[in-house]
């Protein structure tokens, strides 16, 4: 299923490569050009944004480990996932609300066939992602499985990978979080903001027709973060798969707005208009693309394989994790295994002469009558027992 999503992500940026040409698009993607307004051909508007690009590049990477059985598959897919389903849904609300009384997008001269063909392709994704999404829970399995051998464990992210990824995620998270405090307070109170519905929606201000709203952005990837980081900073097993997942997705964005802000002068102005607003983006900018490189750099390197018995793995406590304890030793029930050595045995150290050959010391107190003939033909050497076999009592002495 996410080779079908990868389909038509790709085929949507390839009808506005053709359409309006590789310059045009580079052009709408950092600001040198505005759609509805002279950027773009009115009769072509543009369909992706540089979330297609970044929603692209995760999905191939999710269907390329899914097909190679590598390990961050399992968290690629789940991301890939959650982000096809909440850009869909976007697009299905906003292509299937726009009228020519009641506009959703900037400017006019929107053709309906792609506007339909989006809306009904958007439509067809949906069910599939929410079938995407009860499948790969499904497919959890615990390590090891009872009765089965253990195979390959699972891997977690190494030494360092974990905390700075969970630090990057966890800044991320926070700056979603203040700005939508900022906007909700800009919208709600006096300030210059932009509606709710505007804010959550993009109601007459998207510029793409698969176009995301301020607040649906925030909505969709602030959980992401959030999980992300709690994932990393415990180095679960799925951490390397969801944060990369994450990276992927932002860092084109980041990059392109980065490309943008220095084409068109406007990195280091906050203008009169909302400064606070501004300034909050520039950080969030500048910590998503430096964030996304050092967790691409870090959970790309590979993972720790999981110990049996370690904390944390599903299925199997180990000592000193909850849920463990020692068994007990009954009666016919033999005790826990111990690793490491062996006690020696009664009669000596492993290795030692054994009774009866040369350099044998016995233990004391044990005398062998003289001229005892020893099994096999040598003769015992002194202090070493007379073996007691056969039947009915010892002979009288």
């Amino acid at each position: 299923m996410c080779l079908l999503f990868l389909l038509h992500t790709l085929y949507w940026l390839g009808h506005d490569l053709v359409t309006l040409g590789p310059g045009t698009v580079g052009d709408l993607w950092t600001g040198g050009a505005s759609a509805g307004f002279g950027g773009a051909p009115t009769a072509a508007y543009p369909v992706t944004t540089p979330y297609e690009l970044g929603l692209a590049l995760l999905q191939g990477a999710a269907v390329g480990t899914a097909f190679a059985g590598r390990r961050p598959a399992g968290g690629l897919l789940a991301v890939a996932t959650a982000l096809t389903l909440s850009l869909r849904v976007q697009a299905i609300v906003s292509t299937g609300s726009h009228t020519s009384t009641d506009l959703w997008f900037v400017g006019g001269g929107i053709d309906d066939s792609t506007l339909t063909a989006v809306f009904l392709s958007s439509g067809a994704l949906v069910p599939l992602a929410l079938v995407a999404a009860a499948v790969l829970p499904a497919g959890i399995r615990a390590w090891p499985r009872p009765g089965r051998a253990p195979g390959l464990p699972p891997v977690r992210p190494y030494g360092p990978a974990g905390p700075v990824s969970a630090i990057a995620l966890g800044a991320l998270t926070l700056l979603w979080v203040i700005w939508i405090c900022y906007a909700l307070a800009q919208s709600l109170g006096s300030g210059p903001g932009a509606s709710l519905e505007i804010l959550f929606t993009g109601h007459g201000v998207l510029r793409a027709m698969l176009g995301m709203a301020p607040g649906w952005a925030w909505l969709t990837f602030l959980p992401l973060c959030a999980i992300g980081t709690i994932l990393a900073a415990t180095r679960r097993v799925s951490a390397r798969g969801f944060a990369l997942g994450t990276a992927l997705v932002l860092l084109p964005v980041a990059f392109l707005a980065l490309i943008g802000s220095l084409r068109t002068g406007t990195l280091f102005e906050l203008g009169d208009v909302a400064p606070g607003g501004a300034l909050l983006g520039r950080v969030q900018l500048l910590v998503e693309l430096v964030g996304s490189v050092v967790v691409l750099v870090l959970m790309g390197r590979p993972g720790v394989p999981v110990q049996l018995g370690a904390p944390g793995v599903p299925g199997f406590a180990g000592p000193g994790a909850p849920g463990f304890a020692v068994p007990v030793p009954g009666p016919g029930v033999p005790g826990p295994y111990a690793p490491g050595h062996m006690g020696a045995p009664a009669y000596g150290p492993v290795g030692g002469p054994m009774p009866g050959a040369p350099g044998h010391q016995a233990p004391p107190g044990y005398q062998a009558p003289p001229g005892y003939q020893a099994p096999g033909g040598f003769q015992a050497s002194a202090g070493y027992p007379p073996p007691q076999g056969g039947f009915g009592p010892p002979p009288a002495s």
